[in-house]
């Protein structure tokens, strides 16, 4: 135990002599160090090995393959690490910026046989670096698979417009009826082809102020295409490589849908109806003028019976200023039906009374008249007359009293074209007893 012990102070007594003595040799051996060290590095300056990682894989060439009618199915073709021998002293600044690694797309093993659309190629990476920061030791990856397929050519495909946001109401978005486009690229891409969509946004105007919204506009819109499956295809490009467009001319017009009221005028006597195509009708143009108009009118048209179930084609009239939207029919079509027009008016005609006993009376009151509805054309109520109708009261069987009785209408046969009724079915009326008066030479003697 004495001898550790021992130990132990030896020890701590050296250490603190190395710390605490002879300072000034120590400074100067560390000076020393830092001269030898700097020598290294600015006269001797070794070679060490530093790796580069993420250094991007290039293609050159690309346009031989165009010469050859293929493509490349994908632009990426990855990074790799660069293991460079360099001199300690410009380890600092070398990186992935120093060194270059391409893939040459010209390669003469490159090149499909009939049958084949595409196809894998083992291309080799070549590697150079900036004169002055070394030499390349070792490239992760020196050779690289390059998918390459043969290019075809589609023209005619359909380009369908779908749109997201809204217009301010009253505003309606015009673009053509038929967009097609020619598509170039992979052959197993380009064949799957169904059609090719687009999308605008309606709130993405340059305004949304409806005094200034209307007008031409032209946009170039990215297509995106899909399948028969409704599938999207995403690695078709064109030929610099980027996905396809299509400049689409756009017009925004305001709009206003209205009814068409035709102008018919009819002769005296005689009405009309009718059935017209089309009920409405789209305008376009200013829009005050859009704002202030309720209706369209057509051309006149006099209706005439003869006209009855013949189909009329009328104009429309559109208002200065504006015009009907080219879907539209520019005419209308009207169906009329001509008729004579029917009229209804009273009249008071006599009550004819029979069947009256001898032994009555009629009482105060008793009505002599009643009033008939007579219903028919203007042109035969023209002719009718009272006394072409007869009420007749039948008292047949009747005592003294009072009684509800109906009356019946006589018609001459010169109103049979017209329809002729009581007002009141019936009349009440007053029978009284006829009481016999008594001479006066009787009553004397009596």
């Amino acid at each position: 135990m004495a001898n550790k012990k021992r130990f132990s102070e030896i020890v701590g007594t050296f250490l603190k002599n190395l710390f605490t003595k002879n300072i000034l040799i120590k400074i100067i051996s560390l000076l020393f160090a830092f001269l030898l060290w700097g020598y290294v590095l600015t006269i001797e300056n070794p070679e060490y090995t530093k790796v580069v990682r993420d250094v991007t894989i290039t293609m050159t060439g690309e346009s031989t393959l165009t010469d050859k009618g293929l493509t490349l199915v994908t632009r990426e073709i990855g990074e790799t690490d660069v293991t460079v021998l360099c001199q300690i002293g410009k380890h600092s600044e070398l990186d992935a910026s120093r060194i270059t690694c391409t893939v040459n797309l010209a390669d003469s093993s490159i090149s499909l046989a009939e049958d084949e659309d595409s196809k894998i190629f083992p291309l080799t990476v070549n590697t150079t670096i900036r004169t002055g920061y070394g030499t390349i030791a070792s490239v992760e990856h020196s050779t690289v698979n390059v998918e390459i397929a043969r290019v075809s050519t589609r023209s005619g495909v359909p380009v369908s417009i779908e749109y997201t946001g809204t217009l301010p109401e009253g505003f309606r978005v015009e673009t053509p009826d038929r967009l097609t486009i020619t598509v170039k690229g992979m052959k197993s891409l380009v064949n799957e082809i169904a059609k090719g969509v687009i999308t605008i946004d309606l709130d993405a105007f340059p305004t949304s102020d409806p005094e200034t919204l209307a007008g031409d506009y032209s946009a170039v819109y990215p297509i995106r295409f899909y399948n028969s499956s409704n599938v999207g295809l995403d690695n078709i490009y064109n030929a610099s490589g980027d996905s396809y467009s299509i400049d689409v001319p756009i017009t925004i017009r305001a709009y206003r849908e209205v009814p068409v009221v035709p102008d018919i005028t009819v002769e005296d006597g005689y009405e009309y109806t009718y059935t017209l195509s089309p009920k409405t009708v789209t305008l376009y143009g200013d829009r005050e003028t859009l704002r202030s108009l309720t209706s369209v009118s057509t051309e006149p048209i006099l209706a005439q019976p003869e006209m009855n179930g013949t189909e009329i084609q009328t104009a429309i009239l559109v208002p200065n200023g504006l015009t009907i939207d080219g879907d539209s029919e520019q005419n209308a079509t009207l169906v009329l039906n001509v008729t004579e027009q029917i009229e209804t008016e009273t009249y008071l005609i006599p009550i004819q009374v029979s069947g009256l006993g001898d032994n009555l009376l009629r009482g105060k009151d008793f009505p002599t008249e009643t009033t008939v509805r007579v219903t028919g054309t203007m042109q035969k109520l023209t002719q009718f007359s009272t006394a072409y109708v007869t009420a007749k009261l039948d008292l047949n069987g009747y005592d003294a009293g009072t009684y509800t009785l109906p009356l019946t209408l006589s018609l001459d046969d010169r109103i049979s074209e017209l329809s002729v009724a009581l007002v009141e079915p019936g009349v009440t009326v007053t029978l009284l007893e006829k009481v016999e008066e008594v001479p006066e030479a009787e009553t004397a003697e009596e």
